[in-house]
C-alpha cells in the first residue's frame, strides 16, 4: 500500500506556545483589573452606606418637634451613636429662618472613620407651619 501525500492535521508546538501566551496576557490584564473594580465596589458600598445614614436622620428629624433639643440652631450636633458600625461618624447643622421665616435647613454630614476621602452631605428644609 502506498501512502499518499495528505498535509498533517493539527497543531504545531509553536502554534501552541503562542496561543498560550496570548491567552495568558489575556488573563494577566484581568487580574490587574480585577482587585482595581472590587475597591470601586468597595468604595460604593460606603458611599450608599454614607447617603443612607444621612436620610435616616433626615426622616428623623421630619418626625420630632420642630423646637426639639435636636434642632436647635448655632452649632454642630453630633449623633449620640457615633461612630455608627464602628466607621461612620454622623454630624448636622441647623440653621433657623432659612429659606424664609419659620423655616429651619438642617445638613446632615456623614463621614468614614475608615475611607479619609468619604464625606456626604444631604440637606433639607423643615417648615414650622403644619407640626
Amino acid at each position: 500500500m502506498k501512502r499518499g501525500n495528505k498535509p498533517e492535521q493539527g497543531f504545531t508546538i509553536i502554534e501552541v506556545v503562542v496561543a498560550l501566551t496570548v491567552i495568558a496576557i489575556g488573563i494577566l490584564g484581568l487580574a490587574i483589573v480585577f482587585p482595581l473594580s472590587m475597591e470601586d465596589v468597595g468604595k460604593s458600598g460606603s458611599a450608599t452606606k454614607a447617603v443612607e445614614l444621612c436620610k435616616q436622620k433626615l426622616e428623623d428629624f421630619h418626625m420630632i418637634a420642630y423646637d426639639a433639643p435636636q434642632l436647635e440652631a448655632g452649632y454642630t450636633h453630633a449623633d449620640s451613636l457615633n461612630p455608627i458600625d464602628g466607621v461612620y461618624v454622623r454630624t448636622w447643622e441647623v440653621t433657623d429662618d432659612v429659606p424664609i421665616e419659620g423655616c429651619k435647613f438642617v445638613t446632615v454630614s456623614v463621614t468614614s472613620q475608615v475611607e479619609e476621602d468619604l464625606k456626604v452631605e444631604v440637606s433639607t428644609v423643615l417648615a414650622s407651619a403644619g407640626r
